[in-house]
């Protein structure tokens, strides 16, 4: 079985006559940790929108955990990510935002939704609804959206985003947590000093090229 649980291959998107990424390649091994360094702009969320099945490419071949292009739908619950904002109900709480997403996954167990709860610190707030969150609660609600189903592999876009530095810490210690387990992280940041702190691999992107 191949290391690498993602390739790309010439992984290019155009809009219009612009090329946001550009013939991309990259292989992303187990148990690691790789930090997308850009600035606004650079093509680090539209290359993560793509592989995270959110995008489609104009060209190029993404290959996940052995299978590609439209075989990927078989393996589209092993990958998760948090990309730009959290996509979560207001007038809800943040057990009940957790709920829907596990039952997605055939999962109906409370003790699971309060341990999510309780890795990202809204235990105490779990019944609170969260158009009542600040931006880096909901920051912590995403991630923990992003962890239900345990995949394989975690895309994290700028995850720091409204956390105070107890909470980027956090971010870090987790990534690094669930890259021990065998799985990988792709985090991207315009925050080179933070991502060079959690990142194994640090991958530049400027004007949709690596």
């Amino acid at each position: 079985m191949s290391e690498y649980l993602l390739s790309t291959s010439g992984l290019t998107k155009q809009f219009g006559h612009h090329k946001a990424v550009n013939n991309v390649d990259l292989h992303v091994k187990k148990g690691a940790i790789y930090g997308f360094i850009g600035r606004n702009g650079a093509g680090k969320t539209t290359f993560l929108k793509m592989i995270s099945g959110l995008s489609k490419p104009t060209d190029g071949e993404i290959q996940m955990f052995g299978y590609r292009n439209e075989e990927l739908k078989n393996v589209r619950s092993r990958i998760s990510c948090l990309i730009e904002a959290p996509g979560i109900y207001g007038n809800m709480s943040a057990y009940h935002n957790l709920a829907i997403k596990c039952r997605l996954f055939g999962i109906n167990d409370s003790k699971y939704i309060e341990n999510i709860l309780k890795i990202v610190g809204l235990s105490e707030v779990g019944k609170k609804k969260t158009k009542h969150f600040s931006l880096g609660m909901k920051q912590r609600l995403g991630i923990g959206l992003a962890l239900v189903g345990e995949p394989d592999l975690l895309v994290l876009d700028e995850p720091i985003n409204g956390l105070d530095p107890e909470g980027v810490k956090w971010v870090r210690d987790l990534c690094r947590y669930y890259a021990a387990q065998g799985r990988a992280v792709l985090l991207s940041s315009h925050l080179m000093s933070e991502v060079a702190l959690t990142a194994d691999n640090l991958v530049i992107i400027g004007q949709g090229r690596i």
